[in-house]
């Protein structure tokens, strides 16, 4: 017959085993999750965007406009492929009140680019059309320094 043996562990010992044992099971777990399995990445399934697609950088992006005696700051905020916002930025009073057609003719423009309309197809408007061009005009000089080099 075989003997039985009867086997007493201390809670001290079972502890000092125990925990390191659960915790170094934990992190191979968490390694595994984290950098083994297969990634369910949604860029894989859409279109591969790369770094040389990017037409801006994106930001916000300024440029002075000299008006006779007075400075309009224009403001041109672009993601990497979009025009988002055109506007005055600091437009004081007395210069608002002199140039009453640049708000909305910044605001027709910021409208129609936002839209996605290229800066070679924007439609000017009759009653504003030598401020659109002026704006225009600082426009592209801002979108030179949001545009992407190649190199």
């Amino acid at each position: 017959m075989a003997k039985t043996r009867i086997i007493v562990l201390k809670l001290k010992k079972l502890l000092r085993i125990g925990i390191p044992v659960i915790l170094a099971l934990v992190v191979f777990i968490l390694l595994f999750v984290l950098f083994i399995s297969p990634k369910n990445d949604d860029s894989n399934s859409g279109e591969n965007v790369t770094p040389t697609s990017a037409t801006y950088r994106a930001g916000v992006y300024n440029s002075v406009i000299e008006l006779g005696d007075s400075f309009l700051n224009l403001e041109v905020v672009v993601d990497t492929d979009h025009i988002n916002s055109v506007r005055l930025v600091n437009l004081d009073e007395a210069t608002a009140a002199m140039y009453p057609l640049m708000e909305p003719a910044a605001a027709d423009l910021s409208a129609q680019l936002s839209a996605g309309t290229p800066l070679s197809d924007i439609t000017l408007s009759e009653s504003t059309k030598y401020t659109q061009t002026l704006l225009l005009e600082g426009i592209k000089s801002t979108l030179e320094k949001a545009t992407v080099s190649e190199e």
